[in-house]
């Protein structure tokens, strides 16, 4: 068992006021360390049997419980400064404070006031600020391990009785992980989009190395096996299929461009994918809007990390499926002169109108992901695969308005059933 960053969590919540931090200083640290205890507990808990993840999620649930303040447990003694700066604990929380007014008692160097003059009264009221926002954050971040710990407990309670007794020739751990973070929604509800996406991508080397592993061990008859009951998990699960379409009015409303996620440079957009449901809401409608755009954004990555991983295990792959070559990307290209519209329109078409057989997603609709992928791999074309994903979708906004130029100009082609 690893407990590097639980003892770090720890060390933080055991920290006095003014021996090195100031609250803005422990609340920064809180911030990085916490996703990263997280991820360390489910990394543990993958090497337990249920009952011992049961016992060790109470050991950390436990350790950290008896650091708890009793003075401070009510986040509302702080509500006093929080009308003083017209802002909110959440706002606190979830954002970067640098330009705020309240940073300026959050990361104050108390010894700097003399008490003397005019100083002794904003010595002594830093000193109180100072005072109940360090141990309000400490307990803040005590009950996010709690509750997260608890959560997890639920889970592996709910499965106790369901172990299964198949003997597999092949580990699939990491499988399982991967496929429970890409699936389950409801832990935006429990912390953050923010945290669930990191607990997402933290899974991916671990199941690669799985990955790596069971191909070294299987025998060669064996292995595409292996490779292909994987990536029907992977298929199979709800989100698969999501792709940038459904994040697109996100991405409007914030002007932001999907080239720069998961590091949106717009800070509302931002803020309110690291805003946390449970209970930290300015108004009651916001609790509505933080679902809709966090499930949103969970699902997108749900379905990009699916296919990424896909992609992987497709490449591990070495025979041939239903006697056809499985397609790779060489040093050679068709090089494409004109725009990358045009070719998005032209492929496109030639697929709408039977003379291309395009990769599909479950549900019969065409992967454009896929599709952009397969398309980028045979020319050479000065764009990246999220765009000509659209070009090539001819319903989508930037499909059609090449459609549009196309059509203006007398292009037509007739539907492959029309002259065979």
């Amino acid at each position: 068992m690893v407990r590097n960053y639980l003892d770090k969590y720890c060390e933080l919540l055991n920290k006095d006021i003014y021996e090195e931090y100031t609250p803005y200083g422990l609340l920064v640290d809180f911030r990085f360390y916490l996703p990263k205890l997280k991820s360390e507990i489910l990394t543990n808990c993958l090497e337990f049997e249920i009952d011992k993840k049961i016992e060790y999620l109470n050991l950390v649930s436990n350790e950290v419980s008896n650091l708890i303040i009793e003075d401070w447990k009510n986040i509302s003694v702080v509500n006093k400064w929080l009308t003083m700066f017209e802002t909110t604990f959440d706002n606190i929380i979830n954002s970067n404070l640098n330009k705020e007014a309240i940073n300026v008692y959050l990361d104050a160097d108390y010894a700097q006031f003399e008490e003397e003059d005019d100083d002794i009264i904003k010595r002594r009221q830093i000193f109180d600020f100072q005072l109940d926002f360090f141990n309000v954050f400490k307990n803040y971040f005590i009950a996010d391990v709690v509750n997260f710990c608890n959560s997890t407990k639920a889970d592996f309670t709910k499965k106790k009785d369901v172990k299964t007794t198949i003997n597999k020739p092949f580990k699939d751990e990491y499988l399982i992980a991967f496929k429970k973070a890409i699936t389950d929604e409801r832990q935006i509800k429990e912390t953050c989009f923010d945290l669930v996406y990191q607990g997402i991508i933290h899974y991916v080397p671990y199941l690669e190395n799985e990955v790596m592993e069971n191909l070294l061990l299987l025998n060669t008859d064996k292995k595409d096996d292996y490779l292909n009951f994987a990536i029907d998990t992977l298929k199979k699960t709800e989100f698969s299929d999501c792709d940038e379409n459904l994040i697109d009015k996100w991405l409007k409303k914030y002007t932001s461009p999907i080239s720069e996620f998961p590091n949106f440079k717009n800070e509302e957009l931002a803020n309110w994918l690291k805003r946390y449901y449970n209970g930290y809401a300015d108004d009651p409608k916001d609790y509505d809007f933080i679902l809709d755009i966090q499930y949103d954004f969970y699902y997108y990555v749900a379905g990009l990390e699916a296919q990424k991983m896909i992609s992987f295990l497709e490449s591990k792959k070495s025979t041939a499926i239903n006697n056809t070559s499985i397609q790779t990307e060489t040093s050679e290209k068709i090089k494409w002169i004109g725009k990358p519209s045009q070719l998005g329109f032209i492929i496109g078409k030639l697929a709408e109108l039977g003379y291309i057989d395009a990769p599909t997603k479950p549900n019969g609709d065409i992967n454009f992901t896929q599709f952009a992928k397969l398309v980028n791999n045979t020319f050479n074309v000065e764009t990246t695969e999220a765009t000509l994903s659209k070009y090539l979708n001819l319903e989508s906004e930037k499909g059609s308005e090449t459609v549009r130029k196309f059509e203006e100009n007398g292009f037509d082609i007739p539907h492959i059933k029309a002259i065979s």
